[in-house]
């Protein structure tokens, strides 16, 4: 149950990050303000890199326990 706690944690944070990514490239479009749009532009690339890592750890998880 603590293991399905945790990756449900990972994916709400992994959300938030691609909520507050989409919110920073709107704020920063209506502003134009262009640091706005790269804090976005971070956002996003730290959601894909998390993103990758969580599917990638799962699919890992799975192998090894149908090998098994």
């Amino acid at each position: 149950m603590q293991q399905t706690t945790v990756r449900i944690i990972k994916w709400i944070a992994l959300f938030i990050v691609l909520a507050l990514a989409l919110l920073c490239y709107s704020m920063g479009t209506m502003s134009g303000f262009i640091a706005i749009i790269v804090v976005g532009f971070l956002l996003e690339g730290a959601f894909w890199l998390f993103g990758y890592r969580l599917f990638n750890r799962k699919k890992a998880s799975e192998h090894s326990s149908q090998t098994s």
